[in-house]
């Protein structure tokens, strides 16, 4: 398991271009024949055309896509491979609709009950089980290109033994830190809990905040929260969630989760003192400017950062939740995912642009652009930035936490619980005990 994501990572992180972004407005846009873009065109080979299964020109009409993809890095991603996609399918328009990630699913679902339904969704199939188990998502597992999914990263795109969603990338959670400001300090890098508090203490007492974070947005409570709990917190109990939305498990019944949320609150005393009025892409500002000693998120962060400083010198350390650095476990999951909705009214032209999106060469310029590892087996990219290099390095030393692999809360759950984070991260007085009462009250309404 190790060393296939350590392949996967070695060969698919490139330095990332672009910064992240605030996903709060919706737009549309559509891409069609005669579109630029600064993509070059990847799938117009002879080779290519081959996997394709040739005679593109058969293929027409338009094709809706719908997403919450919110950083430019990513964004600029989506634009090249639709560009790249339009040189090979020139009568294929496809018109794309961002939301923000907040009401996403409610936008989707109305979408579906209304026979407005995309061609194509973004999302994974464990998230949106409910609309899988309903019937409003194709079954993939018989088509060609799904075969190209890397074998360690299958599992994740898995409902009930068969495969509904395609993930281009996948990340790792962990701490990027700023060297030139710990070598300052002559700070050496955490390896458990209680050194990780100090090394916040240390800091603040260097000048600088610890962790940067922004919690203005739902993207930092997944950098923050689920790096701290889907490392080796997550291994003590990894069917929590099923549990919690089906047995009436509650937080205070997994000690390891416990534990997880005290040391959230904790670290964030040692946050930057704006954290509940900005987004992830200030607060990735403020770790790449070396505001901040430390940022907790995923390695999809590590583009926007290298985007706001080119030449910053940063590192990456697994986040040690334990008290024996031995003990620490590093979360890795899929990412970027995407799923054909069975009201599709152009399924020809959805399964091109999967079997388009998941050829290698195709597949690497995603995973160059956007700073993430690769979900496509094969998928090289010629070279990393040093902070991607030493997540290589993790994940070819350290345990890996696979959190997406069994399962994780979906549908009404899935937002519930980020409503109650939220409050927790906005609330600095709310204990551990009123998260886990709240969170079984939103999700006793949930199953109503």
């Amino acid at each position: 398991m190790k060393k296939l994501i350590s392949v996967l990572l070695a060969g698919a992180m490139l330095a990332g271009v672009l910064a992240g972004c605030s996903g709060d407005t919706t737009a549309t846009s559509s891409a069609s024949a005669g579109s630029t873009g600064s993509a070059e065109s990847t799938g117009g080979d002879e080779e290519s055309q081959e996997e394709g299964g040739g005679e593109t020109a058969e293929i027409s009409g338009e094709r809706n896509l719908v997403h919450y993809l919110t950083e430019d890095a990513k964004l600029q991603a989506l634009d090249d491979l639709i560009a790249g996609f339009n040189e090979e399918y020139p009568d294929v328009t496809v018109n794309v609709e961002a939301t923000s990630m907040d009401n996403y699913q409610d936008v989707v679902k109305l979408k579906i009950s209304t026979d407005e339904a995309p061609d194509i969704m973004f999302g994974g199939p464990k998230t949106y089980s409910d609309l899988v188990r309903s019937g409003n998502i194709l079954d993939l597992s018989d088509k060609e290109y799904v075969s190209r999914i890397s074998e360690s990263m299958v599992s994740n795109v898995m409902l009930d033994d068969k495969v509904y969603g395609v993930p281009l990338d996948a990340m790792a959670n962990l701490v990027f830190y700023n060297k030139d400001i710990f070598e300052e300090l002559n700070l050496s890098v955490p390896t458990t809990y209680d050194e990780f508090i100090q090394t916040c203490k240390d800091l603040e007492a260097g000048g600088y905040a610890a962790t940067a974070a922004g919690y203005q947005d739902a993207i930092s409570l997944g950098a923050n929260f689920y790096t701290i709990f889907f490392g080796a917190p997550y291994l003590e109990c990894e069917n929590y969630a099923s549990e919690m939305m089906n047995d009436g498990k509650t937080a205070l019944d997994y000690p390891s989760m416990v534990e997880a949320l005290e040391q959230w609150r904790e670290i964030m005393q040692y946050h930057n003192d704006d954290n509940k009025t900005i987004s992830t892409d200030r607060a990735e500002q403020l770790f790449a400017n070396g505001e901040t000693g430390m940022i907790i998120i995923g390695t999809w962060g590590l583009g926007p950062i290298l985007n706001y400083n080119p030449d910053g010198n940063f590192g990456a350390f697994v986040y040690p939740s334990e008290d024996k650095a031995e003990d620490n476990a590093l979360p890795v999951s899929t990412d970027d995912t995407w799923m054909i909705c069975s009201g599709t009214k152009n399924p020809e032209a959805a399964d091109a642009f999967f079997e388009y999106m998941t050829r290698e060469d195709v597949n690497a310029k995603w995973c160059g652009t956007t700073s993430q590892l690769s979900s496509i087996a094969g998928v090289k990219v010629d070279t990393l930035p040093a902070a991607a290099q030493e997540v290589a390095d993790l994940v070819e030393t350290t345990t890996i936490s696979s959190w997406t692999s069994v399962g994780t809360f979906t549908g009404q759950y899935d937002s519930s619980f980020y409503t109650v984070l939220q409050n927790f991260a906005l609330t600095d007085d709310m204990t551990v005990e009123q998260f886990s009462q709240d969170l079984a009250d939103e999700f006793a309404a949930a199953s109503k």
